[in-house]
């Protein structure tokens, strides 16, 4: 009856029309905006003004058509400022003689009709084997009991579509599909059942329902400032010395790839639960009137070390010219929020960044906390001080370089993900006064 003709797909601030297209027989429509409703429409164009402030913040947009006698024909909802995809990945469950899924087989596609490039799936956490057709087995489980699978499909420009279900226990065959990860920080080696996590999480002073917890492998989002590059360089030829246990050849794979590390040593097929490291690109490429920050593929934390990472990965389209840092790391922010993975984006700045975009660093830090994505500033400036982006961490040398990215792989190694029934806010969940021993990542 009601749908919204405004598509929110970029990050927006300030004052901008939306435009909803009705059915006939309805008579008004109403827009919220959080909740607060913020007008009617009572006739064409179904248009209004929307102020979604002036600082970055995550919304959700609701449309609510009604007839004549007020009674409500239907609603349209969209997040804003939220993890949007143009691509969609769909799981199709397969049934034994028992009637519970042994298997699952995921349909992904982007808007350009592509197939993707690799698709990766977890039961529970754990990864799974893929099989012909994008099909993979579950294993053995209870279905008494409540299970989760997450899917992710990966397209070309660091495209990625995900989709979460739960199922089993008080679900029983039915699919709940609307699921929000909560990143929690604890210092116990386990959280409890989510039994005993009932009652702890809220929206709006109202508890909300755990369907499960996890702790799948971490993703990792570094924007670089280009200006730092030359000093990561060096301090890399300090840690290629050290790095006896890398072969020549991996060395000179690493070399004679580095003009594109978004693909041509990607770990393309890096399992789900294991934890990935992705360079965002701070210069945007611009495709039908949007403006994108390309992700690089996955490349394993493990495997690599952090430190390597961080001062070899590059890619030919890196420049200080044009390079939009807040908006790059605003991106890697709802990036990180919607992998429903412990998750932190990483700032590498030098010694005099240039930014050439419209966001406030302290603003871009506010909305990377209401997403409950961790945010850490580097520098290659030894001596480096707080600044506008907050608190600084010197990476002027490898040594100080290890023991900073050995803290950073700590803190984000102690999140758990907590998965809530229903598409929510993340800035409008909090944790109850009694969930002692937890935090809401930030």
């Amino acid at each position: 009856m009601v749908t919204f003709i405004s598509l929110f797909l970029w990050l927006v601030v300030d004052t901008l029309p939306v435009e909803v297209a009705v059915d006939p027989g309805v008579a008004s429509v109403e827009i919220f905006l959080d909740q607060r409703s913020i007008g009617v429409i009572e006739g064409p164009p179904w248009q209004l003004k929307c102020d979604f402030g002036s600082t970055l913040r995550p919304h959700e947009l609701v449309a609510v058509a009604r007839g004549e006698d007020g009674v409500e024909l239907g609603r349209a909802e969209q997040l804003v400022n939220l993890p949007r995809s143009n691509a969609e990945a769909q799981i199709v469950f397969e049934g034994g003689e028992t009637g519970h899924p042994t298997a699952i087989r995921v349909v992904a596609e982007n808007g350009e009709r592509l197939k993707p490039l690799a698709v990766f799936a977890t039961f529970d956490g754990r990864s799974l084997v893929r099989g012909p057709a994008n099909r993979f087995v579950l294993p053995d489980h209870d279905p008494l009991q409540i299970h989760i699978v997450s899917v992710e499909a990966h397209f070309p420009d660091g495209v990625t579509a995900r989709q979460d279900v739960t199922f089993g226990g008080t679900y029983g065959s039915r699919v709940a599909t609307e699921l929000t990860a909560v990143p929690v920080v604890t210092d116990e080696a386990e959280l409890p059942p989510v039994e005993a996590l009932q009652g702890l999480f809220r929206v709006h002073g109202k508890p909300v329902t755990v369907a499960a917890v996890e702790q799948p492998g971490v993703r990792l989002y570094v924007v670089r400032d280009q200006g730092a590059w030359p000093y990561l360089r060096r301090i890399g030829q300090h840690a290629d010395q050290r790095a006896r246990r890398i072969s020549h050849d991996t060395m000179q794979q690493f070399r004679d790839s580095r003009r594109d590390s978004t693909s041509d040593f990607a770990d393309s097929e890096l399992p789900a639960d294991k934890s990935s490291f992705h360079l965002v690109l701070a210069n945007p490429t611009y495709s039908r009137g949007l403006m994108l920050f390309p992700v690089g593929q996955p490349l394993d934390i493990k495997r690599w070390g952090l430190p390597w990472l961080v001062t070899h990965v590059m890619n030919d389209e890196e420049s200080i010219s044009g390079q939009r840092l807040a908006e790059a790391v605003a991106v890697a922010g709802v990036r990180a929020a919607g992998d429903g993975r412990p998750r932190a984006v990483v700032l590498v700045l030098s010694d005099r960044p240039s930014d050439e975009g419209i966001y406030d660093a302290a603003a871009v830090r506010d909305y990377l906390r209401a997403l409950h994505v961790p945010l850490a500033v580097w520098s290659v400036e030894r001596g480096a001080e707080d600044g506008a982006w907050g608190p600084v961490a010197d990476i002027s040398d490898l040594g100080k370089l290890t023991r900073v990215s050995r803290r950073m792989m700590k803190g984000v190694e102690r999140q758990w993900v907590v998965w809530i029934e229903g598409r929510l806010l993340p800035s409008a969940i909090e944790l109850a006064p009694n969930s002692i021993g937890l935090e809401l990542a930030e």
